[in-house]
């Protein structure tokens, strides 16, 4: 397990170091360069599965939500913006959405033939319901954008890693050389002015 999450997170550190390159490859996509499309496949595609694989636990169905997320990134590479989100960041979220999706249909099938299994699976959410779910209704949205700005930047960086990217506690805090308590203060903190920044924007809406 820990060489598991090891390579995940020297995974994750080799795609922030090609920053350039991957923003460059998604600019191309956006152009309709199938090359480069490879080419960003080819790169990304190892550590996106493993997002997926995190949340689904079953190899066929990331693999499935993979190549949707690829047709997804495909379809809307134009709308990506350096300015706003890393690439890699921006790439996870799509896979991540589309296994969250995954996931809740699954739940729903699964409910009208046996509600224990539903409940399971339910369990296995339980543990971090509020940002799960802020991120699948608001992946791409401008206002988690805005929101996620407003934080401290290690906050941010707990958040991203740990419900964008599917990151565990121990993970982020190796990644990040901080100790798992204060990973969770960071998590619970920035979580609640997330989730304040949102309500008072939603609010402003109405």
């Amino acid at each position: 397990m820990a060489t598991e999450e090891t390579t995940e997170t020297s995974g994750l550190e080799q795609l922030e170091g090609e920053h350039e390159a991957l923003v460059n490859l998604i600019a191309r996509c956006a152009l309709r360069d199938q090359r480069a499309f490879k080419q960003l496949f080819q790169r990304t595609a190892p550590f996106l599965n493993g997002v997926a694989f995190r949340i689904l636990r079953d190899t066929e169905a990331s693999n499935d939500v993979l190549q949707e997320a690829f047709l997804q990134i495909w379809s809307n590479a134009s709308s990506y913006r350096p300015d706003k989100a890393r690439p890699v960041t921006w790439l996870a979220s799509i896979v991540r959405y589309r296994a969250l999706d995954r996931l809740e249909k699954q739940k729903r099938h699964t409910s009208l033939f046996d509600e224990e299994t539903d409940a399971g699976l339910d369990h296995h959410t339980s543990d971090q319901p509020n940002p799960d779910q802020i991120t699948a209704r608001l992946q791409q949205s401008a206002q988690l954008k805005y929101c996620l700005e407003t934080l401290a930047m290690e906050s941010r960086q707990c958040i991203e890693l740990a419900y964008l990217l599917g990151f565990s506690r121990d993970e982020i805090a190796a990644k990040m050389n901080a100790n798992v308590n204060t990973i969770k203060s960071w998590l619970r903190r920035g979580g609640e002015n997330l989730k304040t920044c949102l309500s008072n924007l939603m609010a402003e809406a109405k």
